[in-house]
């Protein structure tokens, strides 16, 4: 009964690291450019830095507390009783995660390239309105950015 515990445990764990990571990394996003159109309206910057700070918080919160905690409370005889490893539980989805990372990054080439030149046509579109002009700068210097992270996360990923 304690293996199927300790099974579970790390799938719930591995489900809110497969499906939190990505949904506060985008809302993470989403403040940054909140913080960039936001002018003068107090209301968007309050609602920007909310973002960046609470889902970027998040964001390395789920990703590394399992494995702190895992670390400094862990025991090693819990995972010996279950049969296998966490590290043969995620070498077991080694295929799946190729998968999406080389999907992740065939669509994300084009899509960063065309974000590049949305953004210089947005900033050369914006005659007198710094708004405006914020958003096509941020574009064009976030697309470099996202692609970066985009192509290094799955040589950053040790299991991959």
């Amino acid at each position: 009964m304690f293996e199927n515990v300790i099974h579970s445990v790390f799938q719930v764990v591995r489900l809110a690291q497969i499906v939190g990571i990505p949904v506060f990394a985008f809302l993470f996003g989403l403040g940054f450019l909140f913080l960039l159109t936001a002018g003068k309206n107090p209301i968007r910057k309050r609602r920007g830095l909310l973002f960046v700070i609470t889902f970027g918080l998040g964001t390395f919160l789920i990703a590394y507390v399992p494995a702190i905690v895992h670390t400094f409370a862990g025991e090693t005889p819990s995972q010996a009783l279950s049969g296998r490893s966490v590290e043969q539980l995620v070498d077991s989805t080694t295929p799946i995660g190729t998968i999406i990372f080389n999907g992740l990054k065939w669509i994300a080439i084009p899509v960063t390239g065309t974000m590049f030149y949305i953004g210089i046509f947005v900033r050369l579109m914006a005659a007198k309105n710094p708004g405006r002009k914020r958003v096509g700068i941020g574009l064009v210097m976030f697309s470099p950015l996202t692609l970066g992270i985009v192509l290094l996360i799955p040589k950053l990923l040790p299991s991959l």
